[in-house]
């Protein structure tokens, strides 16, 4: 049996050494003067995005005509880098599709995996998907029935996808790299109701190896001032270093989101600072938290936190000044997102500026959540949702820049829309 599993650990690092493009079975090929933005509401049930695809040797040149084609895929999630580049994925009969596009989704570079490697649910970024920049990227498939969590990483822009393995079968909470070197995945497995073992590992060469930072199989909570490992309590919501040695982790406890920091790269963990008061979110029933954002110097941040009640779910934020050593809550005044979109949280770029979609409206701040004003509604937006009622994601990477995913399950079928004024107006990329 030891034999047989090195012998599909060699075919399958064999075949990930090999280009990156991906099976083209189910792609459909258009002639080159086919329009670059397609979106038809009376396409066949099941279909996605429309995307034009070039070659990588011709995404840098000016005329694309010659080597581009055409596919359809159903995006399931995004991530903007830059204001001008992007990915965004999907699957395919278990097969991961990922794009990227330098060009403010004009044209797109396939930069999926080997389709050897199988996944049994859709990726999420900060979970199983994170890239520091269009080179450098890495992707988690969870054991799923395997013996190993098996990650793959790319260096050069999804051309070539290196892989390494975590010999243990726990789920993949978070995953966070703050250098193309150094990197951090958690697994946890829930131990009982309420806890979970967490496991972090960690990477100094760009994910080619990962050794064990932290384990709570054995917690001693009298060690917890100087540094103990994070308790069985609570389950990961996500990680977040700023360099090599400081970063944070989120944990919902009994309910309630808590913070624990670590200055030796992952080993000891502390409880803190604490930022959460219940008086000030009283009528809530739960809460909803999002895993801590820095912007820029690493010394503004904030944390998302939804107030439940019900079918439906307001947003508020804390905000930081100085690293996360002390937070400020700022009452958003947002409607209350109901039904299928009242987990959407808001998306902001910097402390003071913003934007949040409730219902059909968007709205936008420039002071920190304070005020929100609505932005005009656009004929193609309300159209838009109306078609593809469930919201995926939202983000800006600038004032004007921002990405839209909107779907329809019983269609099987997405959307991608983008806005370059600020979300004015949209388009279907």
């Amino acid at each position: 049996m030891k034999w047989g599993r090195q012998l599909v650990g060699i075919a399958l690092l064999c075949s990930l050494l090999l280009s990156a493009c991906s099976s083209e079975e189910g792609q459909t090929a258009e002639p080159a003067s086919a329009p670059a933005l397609q979106d038809s509401a009376e396409s066949a049930a099941g279909d996605g995005q429309t995307l034009t695809v070039v070659a990588p040797s011709e995404a840098n040149k000016v005329n694309h005509d010659a080597g581009k084609y055409k596919i359809q895929t159903k995006l399931t999630e995004f991530q903007l880098l830059s204001e001008t580049q992007g990915i965004a994925w999907g699957l395919t009969r278990n097969e991961l599709r990922m794009y990227l596009t330098e060009d403010n989704g004009r044209t797109w570079v396939n930069i999926s995996p080997s389709a050897n490697v199988q996944f049994a649910a859709n990726p999420r970024y900060g979970k199983d998907v994170y890239f520091t920049d269009p080179q450098n990227g890495w992707i988690v498939r969870d054991p799923a029935g395997m013996s190993e969590t098996i990650v793959l990483h790319t260096s050069d822009g999804g051309e070539n996808w290196n892989i390494s393995s975590i010999p243990q079968k726990n789920r993949v909470s978070a995953i966070h790299f703050n250098s193309p070197q150094h990197g951090w995945l958690m697994t946890t497995e829930e131990s009982s109701t309420g806890k979970e073992l967490k496991v972090l590992y960690r990477t100094d060469d760009g994910g080619a190896v990962w050794n064990i930072a932290m384990q709570n199989t054995v917690y001693d909570r009298g060690r917890s001032e100087t540094g103990a490992p994070i308790p069985h309590l609570g389950y990961t919501v996500g990680i977040n270093f700023t360099d090599s040695m400081n970063g944070y982790a989120m944990i919902q406890e009994l309910g309630e989101p808590k913070l624990y920091r670590t200055k030796d790269g992952g080993k000891k963990w502390t409880s803190g600072p604490a930022f959460f008061d219940r008086e000030k979110l009283k009528p809530c029933i739960s809460y909803a938290a999002g895993n801590l954002q820095f912007f820029g110097s690493h010394k503004d941040g904030w944390i998302p936190i939804g107030c439940k009640l019900g079918d439906s779910t307001k947003y508020n934020g804390y905000f930081t000044e100085d690293g996360g050593d002390t937070w400020k809550f700022v009452n958003f005044g947002l409607p209350s997102s109901e039904g299928l979109n009242q987990s959407l949280r808001p998306t902001f770029i910097n402390p003071a500026e913003g934007w949040a979609l409730v219902g059909s409206t968007l709205y936008h701040t420039v002071d920190q959540g304070k005020t929100w004003l609505a932005i005009t509604k656009n004929e193609v937006l309300q159209q838009k949702l109306r078609e593809y009622p469930e919201v995926v994601k939202l983000q800006f990477a600038s004032p004007h820049v921002g990405w839209l995913l909107i779907g329809n399950s019983e269609q099987r079928s997405s959307r991608l829309l983008q806005t370059t004024d600020g979300g004015a107006t949209w388009r279907v990329l």
